[in-house]
């Protein structure tokens, strides 16, 4: 019966993501779109090419390789698709016309978005499946994969913005569940996948080191993931440099386009400290005290990211790593500057999890729920509501937002650091 509940819940998950699809268009679509459209075109070897935003339609190529390979992937399909839709159409009369001017019109953006909403069904499987596992309490591990999937953050990200964050994340908490379950081969393998489709999650490698160092794996896993690894980068990278000096390449394409991000500002729309400081486009090389506020802000999450290790490294059991890696998140996001107002995601899966634990943190969880949610629609305006608009354009609600934020954060520290249980 309880399976049957959760295909139900999934299949109204993806029904109500798939009806609001086309409610907005964000311009992030337009680099997406386009950098599939002309890989497809062009082909892959050498398409990063130059850097230079005034040789491509709308900005250049800033993504990892294996987000690249998607979006050309789905231009194919798209290709496909409305190959055999026009065939169709011309040999049978009956064929409803209009599913050609939808496709032509709307395809490419309906096949951009479905990964993300697909991810999103995921990962609410795997918090019910481990919740469940763990707890052993199916209650409450249904209602965790519900609040997730329900989660209104979650579904505006995927299938209204049309971001890739889902997917990451997926990838990341797969990794995750597999280092808890002590299968490090399996864990590098995924989460060489996830900084392969994007970078964001490299703030994890520490805890992930510290939790395989005190798990102590063989000599030969350990071989073994770095070969699976290696092998993976290979294969989604030299598609675009066959040649023998793809590992250099691949080391200053990270370093030169993925890593640093467009946008060198103190904060670029995200709530956190930095937008307490200047809301505006601020340089983060300004200086505070004779060093760049970029600086100052590695300072300061190197410094939380240290206690929260000590701590780990005492009680790592699963629910601390899993607390561990949402804090990390959040201090990432409130202090590192170049922030995006997406960047809080992978916050939320962790600390979803460790609400079954805790319920000490729920009403901070809502209200980062609440204020990130928010911090989505700042800017973005999809869909319209002009009185919220009003609200948010007074600077005021932003700075308590971001204020608030920040409470949250010490609060969850403070209640991370209390912890005694090696559970």
């Amino acid at each position: 019966m309880i399976y049957k509940n959760i295909l139900a819940i999934l299949l109204l998950a993806f029904i109500f993501r798939t009806s609001v699809v086309f409610w907005g268009y964000h311009g992030d679509l337009n680099n997406n779109i386009s950098w599939g459209t002309l890989a497809y075109e062009r082909g892959l070897n050498g398409f990063y090419g130059s850097s230079d935003a005034r040789n491509w339609p709308y900005s250049a190529p800033n993504q990892p390789p294996l987000t690249l390979l998607l979006f050309t992937g789905l231009r194919a399909l798209w290709i496909g698709v409305n190959n055999s839709i026009l065939s169709l159409n011309t040999h049978i009369p009956l064929f409803p016309s209009k599913l050609v001017w939808f496709w032509e019109s709307k395809g490419m953006i309906l096949l951009v978005k479905l990964p993300s909403i697909v991810a999103d069904l995921l990962i609410g499987c795997i918090i019910y499946d481990f919740t469940k596992r763990i707890l052993k309490n199916k209650k409450k591990a249904l209602y965790l994969f519900c609040l997730w999937l329900f989660n209104p953050l979650v579904w505006y990200n995927s299938s209204i913005w049309g971001q890739t964050d889902s997917i990451v994340n997926l990838l990341g908490l797969i990794a995750v569940i597999s280092l808890l379950d002590k299968k490090i081969i399996r864990s590098v393998f995924f989460l060489t996948l996830s900084l392969l489709f994007k970078g964001s999650l490299t703030i994890f490698l520490p805890i992930f080191f510290v939790i395989a160092l005190k798990q102590g794996h063989s000599v030969k896993k350990l071989f073994l993931s770095a070969i699976y690894a290696l092998v993976l980068v290979l294969v989604s990278s030299v598609w675009f440099h066959p040649y023998l000096d793809l590992p250099i390449w691949l080391i200053n394409l990270y370093k030169d386009r993925i890593m640093p991000g467009e946008i060198g500002y103190l904060t670029a729309n995200a709530f956190n400290m930095w937008y307490l400081v200047s809301p505006d486009k601020t340089s983060d090389y300004m200086t505070i005290f004779g060093l760049s506020a970029r600086t100052i802000g590695f300072i300061i999450f190197g410094g939380l990211y240290t206690a929260i290790l000590l701590k780990l490294r005492k009680y790592s059991g699963n629910y601390m790593v899993l607390f561990s890696l949402s804090l990390v998140a959040l201090a990432s996001f409130l202090f590192i500057t170049r922030m995006h107002e997406r960047y809080l995601y992978p916050f939320f899966p962790y600390a979803t999890f460790v609400l079954a634990i805790l319920p000490q943190i729920t009403v901070g969880f809502v209200l980062l729920s609440v204020i990130h949610l928010f911090n989505l629609y700042n800017l973005f305006w999809v869909p319209s509501f002009p009185a919220l608009e009003a609200i948010m354009k007074n600077s005021n609600y932003p700075i308590a937002f971001s204020i608030i934020t920040l409470a949250v954060f010490f609060n969850f520290l403070y209640i991370f650091l209390r912890q005694k249980s090696p559970a």
